[in-house]
């Protein structure tokens, strides 16, 4: 198997997000492209990651292949790769490791040690959500920043207008709002409010930088719905909420 990429920033925005909220998971190596589920220790968050063929500029894979790997390890493999670097994904010569090359003035090559990961089986739930909206990542990435100054948690709220998002604390609030003029999609049935742990978003907009935009699903106490969203690259995160009061 041989999957390679020209600009390594994707992939290594999305391994840095996911790693900081998965240790180990299996990543699937089909002809279709690249993917992974995997669900966080404390079964708060579900990450779920899609890499088409097609995001790659050489992908010759005809075969499935599981790879258990330590998404850490392979985190700081690829931060090793600077900009313009050629980055290379294989196996090695006997199977027994992920290999990650990376080409430019010079080859460096880093061999992982495949692991054994507990298999899951993990489903998407089905979830009726009252707000569905499309808007530029930046916008949601620089309002859970603002949140991060006053709160551990962050409240996302919406009405037939605008989406807010906002925190409050001891050294203060923060509000964000964001009519429906100015997302790219806006279809809410009903007011809704949830409540979500700072620590865990701060992770997944890490690739805010990368996307071109987000799909953001919510509704009043029930799981938020993330898609982050670029050519051929589609990285979903569901984040169980923080009830209020609790």
């Amino acid at each position: 198997m041989k999957a390679v990429l020209s600009d390594s920033k994707v992939l290594k925005s999305v391994v840095d997000a996911i790693s900081k909220i998965v240790d180990e998971a299996k990543i699937v190596m089909s002809p279709e492209g690249l993917s992974l589920r995997a669900m966080d220790p404390a079964h708060v968050a579900l990450v779920d990651l899609r890499l088409d063929s097609t995001a790659f500029d050489e992908y010759d894979i005809h075969k499935t292949y599981e790879l258990g790997v330590d998404l850490y390890r392979l985190d700081t493999i690829l931060k090793r790769a600077g900009s313009g670097d050629i980055v290379e994904l294989s196996t090695s010569e006997d199977g027994s490791a992920l290999r990650i090359t990376i080409h430019k003035t010079a080859t460096r090559r880093f061999d992982i040690p495949l692991i054994d990961v507990r298999e899951e089986d993990i489903h998407l739930p089905q979830l009726e959500f009252l707000a569905v909206m499309e808007i530029d990542p930046k916008i949601l990435s620089e309002g859970i920043k603002d949140a991060d100054l006053f709160s551990d948690n962050v409240i996302l709220s919406c009405d037939a207008e605008n989406l807010y998002i906002s925190a409050e604390g001891e050294l203060g609030n923060v509000e964000v709002k964001l009519s429906k003029e100015q997302a790219v999609s806006f279809n809410v049935t009903g007011p809704c409010r949830s409540m979500f742990s700072i620590e865990y978003l701060k992770d997944m907009i890490k690739v805010a930088d990368i996307a071109s935009t987000v799909d953001i699903h919510f509704g009043n106490d029930m799981p938020l719905k993330l898609d982050f969203l670029a050519t051929g690259v589609r990285l979903s995160f569901l984040l169980a909420p923080r009830i209020e009061g609790k």
